[in-house]
C-alpha cells in the first residue's frame, strides 16, 4: 500500500521522453515514487490511506535553486541598486563577518521558508560563515540541499575581506574536509556537502589544487564563482597572469564536478574546454539583472548551452536578486536571451523548466535521485494551482506557469515523500515566529555594523 497518492493532476514528468499525463497520478511509498501514469491505472494498482486530489493542478518535479546563499537572507535589500564590488566588499562581507551562529541559522531558515513557498525543494549553497548552523536549519525545515563552507585564503588592499572571513590555506582544507565528513549524506541523504572556492580573487593556487584533490577523493562537487562580472578577467590577468577560467583549467580544476556560477565572461576556447571536461554552470538571471553583471548582454550563456554544457538556474540570494522565486527566475531565463539575440525561438518556457529541474539535478550531481518524476526517484513534488485567471483560457500549462505564473501559484510541496507545505501553509516550522525572530536579528546586525541604506526619497 502506498503512503500517499496524488491523483487527477496534469503531471509533467521531465523523464527522458518528457512525458506528460493530462490526467495523471503519482504513488509514493516512504520517500520514493513507486508508480506514475494515468490516474485510472495508478489507482487500480495502488491503494493509499491518503490521497491528494490534484484536479486543476500541475504536478512538477521540485524546483532546484542551483545557487543560493542562505546566510544572506537577513541582508535582503543591501544589494539594491549598487555595483557588485560595493555590495560585496563594503556591505555583504562586513555583514557576514558580523553574523552570529544563531543569526546564520535564522537567516537560512527565513530563506528556506520563502524558497519552499515558491516551490523550491533543493538548493545548492556556495558557502558562507557558520555553515553548520545553516545545515541544521535545512534539516529542521525539511528542505533538500547541498552545503559548503566559505573558502578563502587570500586578499589584498584592493579586494579586502574581513579577517573573520579569512583562513590559512591549511586551515581551509582541514575545516572543509571535516565539514564534508560531518554533513555529507545526513538527514537520510537529504543533505549533501561539497567544497567551495568562494571567489576567484580570494583563493590561492595552492588552495584550488588542494580543494580539487579532496573533492575528487570524496566524490563531491566544487562550487565556485568565476567569470562573473565585467573587468574580472582583466584583474585576474594582472594578478595571476591568466583569465579566471584559464587559471582554473591550468590548475587542473576542470572536470565533471566543477560547478561554476554566473559565467558571463568565458571566451570561446574556455567554453570548448569546459564542454570537453563536462564542467557544470549555474545561471542566475535575476542576480545578473539586479546587479548588472552583464551575463545576458555578453551573450555567452546560449553558446555554453549549444556546446552541450549542463546549466542550472539559481536565485543567488534574496539580497542578490531581490527574491527567491524560481518561477520568476525561469521567466527571466526563458525570455532574456531571446531579446539579446532577437530570436523568439531561443530557449523558452519548456527549456527553462528543464533547467530548474532535471538539468539542475544533473548539474548538482544528483540526477540519479531527483529532477524528474519517475519510479525509483525521491518524491520531491510541487503542485501548482491553476485556478487563477492567468492560466486561462486554454493555455498550455507549462507555458502558463513560466510566462504568466509566479511561485505564489504553488499550493503544495512534498520533499522526500513528506508534505512540508499544504495549501500554502508550512507544516514544519512556525512561519510567524520565524518572521518575528528575523526582524530582531536584522535590527541587531545593522546596529552593530553601521550599514545604512537610506531611501532616495524622503520618508516622514
Amino acid at each position: 500500500m502506498a503512503d500517499l497518492i496524488i491523483a487527477n493532476g496534469y503531471v509533467v514528468t521531465l523523464n527522458r521522453g518528457r512525458q506528460i499525463y493530462s490526467d495523471g497520478a503519482i504513488a509514493i511509498e516512504g520517500n520514493s515514487i513507486v508508480a506514475i501514469g494515468p490516474t485510472a491505472e495508478v489507482l487500480k494498482s495502488h491503494d493509499s490511506v491518503q490521497v491528494i486530489d490534484a484536479e486543476g493542478m500541475i504536478a512538477i518535479p521540485g524546483l532546484i535553486d542551483g545557487h543560493h546563499h542562505p546566510n544572506q537572507y537577513l541582508s535582503n535589500g543591501i544589494g539594491d541598486d549598487v555595483d557588485i564590488f560595493t555590495l560585496l566588499y563594503k556591505r555583504l562581507y562586513p555583514y557576514e563577518a558580523a553574523l552570529t551562529p544563531e543569526q546564520a541559522y535564522l537567516s537560512a531558515m527565513g530563506g528556506f521558508v520563502e524558497a519552499i513557498q515558491y516551490g523550491t525543494t533543493c538548493f545548492n549553497d556556495p558557502g558562507g560563515l557558520h555553515a553548520d548552523s545553516m545545515a541544521q536549519a535545512a534539516i529542521d525545515v525539511g528542505i533538500r540541499g547541498i552545503m559548503t563552507r566559505s573558502t578563502r585564503d587570500m586578499g589584498d588592499q584592493a579586494m579586502a575581506v574581513d579577517a573573520a572571513a579569512m583562513e590559512s590555506t591549511e586551515g581551509n582544507l582541514e575545516a572543509g574536509e571535516a565539514f564534508v565528513s560531518r554533513w555529507n549524506g545526513t538527514a537520510d541523504g537529504r543533505l549533501r556537502a561539497w567544497y567551495s572556492l568562494r571567489y576567484v580573487f580570494n583563493v590561492s593556487d595552492e588552495l584550488c589544487q588542494g580543494i580539487k584533490e579532496l573533492a575528487d577523493r570524496d566524490g563531491v562537487g566544487i562550487h565556485a564563482h568565476a567569470a562573473a562580472v565585467k573587468g574580472e578577467n582583466e584583474e585576474m590577468e594582472e594578478r595571476f597572469g591568466k583569465r579566471s577560467l584559464t587559471r582554473f583549467h591550468d590548475l587542473g580544476l576542470f572536470g565533471h564536478n566543477l560547478y561554476l556560477v554566473h559565467m558571463g565572461y568565458p571566451d570561446e576556447r574556455e567554453i570548448e574546454l569546459m564542454a570537453e571536461a563536462d564542467c557544470k554552470v549555474a545561471h542566475c538571471p535575476g542576480a545578473s539583472m539586479l546587479g548588472a553583471y552583464g551575463v545576458f548582454s555578453n551573450g555567452m550563456m546560449p553558446k555554453m548551452a549549444e556546446a552541450g554544457i549542463t546549466i542550472s538556474l539559481g536565485t543567488d540570494s534574496a539580497t542578490a536578486s531581490g527574491n527567491l522565486d524560481m518561477v520568476r527566475v525561469m521567466y527571466l531565463a526563458a525570455c532574456g536571451h531571446k531579446d539579446i539575440y532577437a530570436d523568439a525561438t531561443l530557449w523558452g518556457a519548456y527549456k527553462a523548466l528543464e533547467m530548474a529541474t532535471i538539468d539542475g539535478a544533473r548539474a548538482c550531481l544528483w540526477d540519479d535521485e531527483i529532477g524528474s518524476l519517475e519510479v525509483g526517484k525521491r518524491a520531491d513534488i510541487v503542485l501548482v494551482d491553476t485556478s487563477g485567471i492567468e492560466f486561462h483560457p486554454g493555455r498550455q500549462p507549462v507555458s502558463a506557469l513560466v510566462y504568466s505564473g509566479t511561485g505564489k501559484n504553488v499550493d503544495t510541496v512534498i520533499i522526500d515523500g513528506r508534505i512540508v507545505m499544504r495549501h500554502r501553509t508550512l507544516l514544519t516550522v512556525d512561519e510567524v515566529l520565524v518572521k518575528k525572530e528575523l526582524a530582531k536579528a536584522s535590527a541587531d546586525w545593522r546596529e552593530r555594523t553601521g550599514v545604512e541604506m537610506p531611501p532616495p526619497w524622503p520618508v516622514a
